[in-house]
């Protein structure tokens, strides 16, 4: 009895030997992760110091990334410029909460702000809210009828002339900004708040909702995201050329056949092909050699059968840089070909 009591059960050293792989596997996996987020803030915040965004904050854990911006102007350019970086899964941006303004004070009423809503689903758009006059309400409407295309505007909006105008000048041009390929589309404007939901037919149409926002004296929460189509393009892989040639490479070649691919897929969608490139060399010959490119990349789309009239390119030598011209490795990412879907 005696040596029985003194033998380990089985369960006991089992669970001993869980444990000890589990710390293991704990021991190996944060140094791998503490090396990954140290990588991407110290990239992150070289490709935002090239851009003069220096004064934004960045914090990774692991691959997701929160950058601390003092506008939401600025959260929106530094998140286009970080969410580009190899390696990045997930950036959000926090801005400072800024009041709303208070209304002015009325010997009779107290004023209050318009709340207006916008949604577009399967073509119909839908406006209701409360503005001030007929003629905000009539903008609103101009700008919804634009964004809905063929589709039909119901338009429930109420005018109260105790409302204030506060944020209804720039709202409208937010809603026109969405363009006609915007789908499951929400802008609300709310005690100063400006909500932004919806995707987005092209990058260039995300971008000018979110210049239009900026713009509106608003607190802006961006959610609109762009269409599956510039994504897919995005993800493509590299297409590369000979050395300070014209001449596609066969990675370059086989990255437009797939390129080809999507936008035959999708014959509603036209594209800007842009050129770029490194640093090296002078400004001049560099502009000249990412303009080449692009037509080069154009012309061969067109041979693999997209309609030349869904195309267009342009060159920007070495004046957009994704990174800092500070390494090889940087200067290789520099030297690249982007796919812009237009709206």
């Amino acid at each position: 009895m005696a040596d029985n009591a003194r033998r380990f059960h089985p369960v006991v050293g089992l669970a001993v030997a869980v444990l000890g792989l589990a710390g293991i596997v704990t021991a190996q996996h944060l140094p791998i992760r503490e090396t990954v987020q140290d990588d991407l803030t110290t990239r992150s915040e070289q490709a935002l110091a090239a851009a003069g965004l220096s004064a934004v904050e960045v914090d990774f854990i692991g691959r997701d990334g929160t950058l601390k911006a003092a506008s939401a102007a600025e959260a929106d350019q530094a998140l286009a410029i970080v969410r580009r970086l190899e390696g990045v899964r997930v950036a959000v941006a926090e801005v400072p909460e800024v009041a709303a303004p208070a209304p002015s004070p009325s010997p009779t009423a107290t004023a209050t702000p318009p709340t207006v809503l916008l949604t577009l689903s399967g073509g119909r758009a839908a406006l209701t809210g409360t503005v001030p006059t007929e003629a905000a309400r009539k903008r609103l409407v101009e700008a919804a009828t634009f964004v809905a295309g063929t589709g039909p505007v119901d338009d429930q909006l109420k005018i109260d002339p105790s409302v204030t105008d506060a944020g209804l000048d720039g709202l409208a041009n937010v809603v026109s900004a969405y363009g006609q390929g915007a789908k499951d589309v929400s802008v609300e404007l709310r005690g100063g708040n400006l909500s932004l939901a919806g995707t987005l037919a092209s990058q260039a149409a995300k971008d000018a909702v979110a210049t239009a926002a900026a713009q509106s004296g608003s607190v802006v929460v961006d959610r609109t995201e762009v269409a599956k189509v510039q994504q897919e393009l995005v993800k493509l892989p590299a297409v590369t050329f000979l050395d300070n040639s014209t001449t596609l490479t066969a990675a370059g070649r086989a990255a437009l056949g797939q390129a080809a691919r999507i936008l035959t897929a999708n014959p509603q969608v036209k594209v800007r092909i842009e050129g770029h490139t490194d640093s090296n060399g002078t400004a001049a010959d560099n502009l000249a050699l990412s303009r080449a490119r692009a037509k080069t990349v154009l012309d061969y789309l067109v041979k693999q059968g997209v309609a030349a009239d869904r195309l267009t390119a342009q060159g920007y030598g070495e004046s957009r840089p994704a990174r800092p011209n500070t390494s090889e490795a940087n200067q290789a990412v520099n030297r690249r070909v982007e796919f812009i879907v237009l709206p």
